[in-house]
């Protein structure tokens, strides 16, 4: 089973108490993965082939280089423990963890089983879409396309295709 856990503090720092804005993420520890050998999504083996300069031989190198991967969610950024001040790059590392975690808490877990099962889509629950409506943008949405700068007759699936006639009996 795959687990991550997050360090809440949420009582104002006794020093500056009114600098307390709420709740807030400090650290963040995930599981360690038992893959086996040769498994490992999280790396990306590359082999090099190179000649010794004075013998001529040739050896095969191989290196493990990280591959982006879902499952390095678990192996968090390490904050540093002490006051020390982080950089710019961490601070976005870590708010990017943190938003991912918060993602998957709040919309994955919750239809964990409908995803599964296939009963629930991506479409289905992207909040993207505002009107809930699955257009393309082009003809579908009751609007004029005339006024619109941005259409194209070319690209609009229904302008293509001819309407049929409509026999009354």
């Amino acid at each position: 089973m795959l687990s991550k856990q997050y360090k809440l503090v949420s009582e104002p720092d006794e020093s500056e108490p009114f600098s307390f804005e709420g709740p807030e993420i400090v650290s963040s520890t995930g599981c360690s993965i038992d893959w086996n050998k040769g498994k490992n999504v999280t790396v990306k083996v590359v082999k090099k082939r190179q000649k010794h300069k004075n013998k001529g031989t040739l050896r095969t190198v191989s290196k493990e280089l990280p591959d982006d991967s879902f499952f390095n969610f678990f192996d968090p950024p390490q904050v540093p423990e002490d006051d020390e001040e982080m950089d710019e790059d961490m601070e976005a590392l870590l708010a990017t963890d943190i938003e991912i975690g918060h993602l998957l808490r709040e919309r994955v877990v919750p239809r964990a089983v409908l995803f599964f099962t296939g009963e629930a889509s991506d479409d289905e629950y992207d909040e993207d879409d505002e009107d809930g409506s699955d257009n393309d943008g082009y003809g579908l949405d009751g609007a004029s396309d005339e006024n619109d700068t941005d259409y194209d007759p070319e690209k609009d699936p229904a302008a293509k295709e001819t309407p049929q006639e409509c026999n009354q009996q």
